[in-house]
This record gives structure tokens, C-alpha cells and sequence, in this order.
């Protein structure tokens, strides 16, 4: 590489960062919808398992950077030599969204998780219900401007239980 092309490498970069951010205020604020389907896991006593996860969104953007989520996420019941773990429950939370594109994101979002659960762990079965923060992070990747591919990993505390999912879905703005 010579010395001018070294010196034009800066330009280049700022060039392509300000283009990206121009496209990213492109981004219109709007009401969307979505659904998931993935795994979650639980580490807790002898229920070290995996099973499915499935989740249905409603969420409205206000501006390119912020929004909020409703959401409603069902854990499949889990079975490992007598100790089960059932659960469902409703969020909201606040989405953080850095846009890249008009049509892609990567967001944050943190909020509260209202479940009720079943479980049987260590021959004690427990029904109950609650609320508890949960947190996650994913990407978001339009298609165009109304529907998007959603990979999402969540972080919720049930019934003092920790559980991880991990989901993929699509999502559609109006």
C-alpha cells in the first residue's frame, strides 16, 4: 500500500460511518409485531435441561433509537427423573435499537417479567406466581421496510430459577 492510499483510508472510513448514520435516521418509528420459536435452558439443582421456548411480541418504535415491548413467552415443561419446571408470562420492556440500514438493528431491551410457574424440584411442588427484571440483546435484519428476521437471547429470573433463552423469529412493522 503506498503512503496516499494509507492517507485516504480515514476519509474512506468517515465517509462510509456518515453514510451508514444518514441511512439509520432513515428509519421510521411505527407499530410492529412478531413471534419466536427457540430453546431455553435451566441450571438449577437436577434440572440441567434444554427444551423449547416460543414467544409473540407487539412492540411500537418511537424514534430510530427507542421504543417499547410488550411481549408473551411460554417455557415448555420440562421432565428430568421426577423434577419438572413449567412457566409462562408477559413483559414489557424498553428496546434500545442501534440501526444499521434502514431496514437492520441491533438492540438491548430491559423491562419486567410477569410469570406463573409450575415446578416439582427435589420431591417440592410449587405453584406460584410473580414478577422479576429480565434483560436481552439481539439483531434484526430487514427483509425491507415491514418485515424482519428477529435472533434474540433473553435472561429471566422465575421463581428463583435462572433461564436463558435463545429465539429466532420474524417480525412485521406496519
Amino acid at each position: 500500500m503506498n503512503i496516499n492510499t494509507l492517507k485516504s483510508l480515514p476519509v474512506i472510513t468517515a465517509a462510509l460511518l456518515l453514510g451508514s448514520v444518514t441511512a439509520a435516521q432513515a428509519q421510521e418509528s411505527g407499530l410492529y409485531i412478531g413471534a419466536g420459536w427457540g430453546s431455553y435452558s435451566i441450571d438449577e439443582n437436577n434440572l440441567d435441561k434444554n427444551d423449547d421456548v416460543i414467544k409473540t411480541l407487539v412492540g411500537m418504535q418511537f424514534s430510530n433509537m427507542f421504543g417499547i415491548e410488550g411481549s408473551w413467552t411460554d417455557f415448555n415443561r420440562i421432565n428430568n427423573d421426577g423434577d419438572r419446571f413449567e412457566a409462562d408470562g408477559n413483559g414489557l420492556a424498553a428496546v434500545l435499537s442501534f440501526p444499521m440500514g434502514t431496514a437492520s438493528a441491533i438492540f438491548a431491551k430491559a423491562g419486567q417479567f410477569w410469570w406463573d410457574s409450575d415446578a416439582a424440584i427435589n420431591n417440592v411442588s410449587q405453584s406460584s406466581h410473580g414478577n422479576d427484571l429480565f434483560w436481552g440483546a439481539g439483531l434484526k435484519l430487514g427483509f425491507n421496510d415491514a418485515l424482519a428476521f428477529r435472533l434474540e437471547a433473553e435472561r429471566y429470573d422465575v421463581m428463583n430459577t435462572h433461564i436463558k433463552t435463545f429465539t429466532a423469529g420474524l417480525d412485521y412493522r406496519f
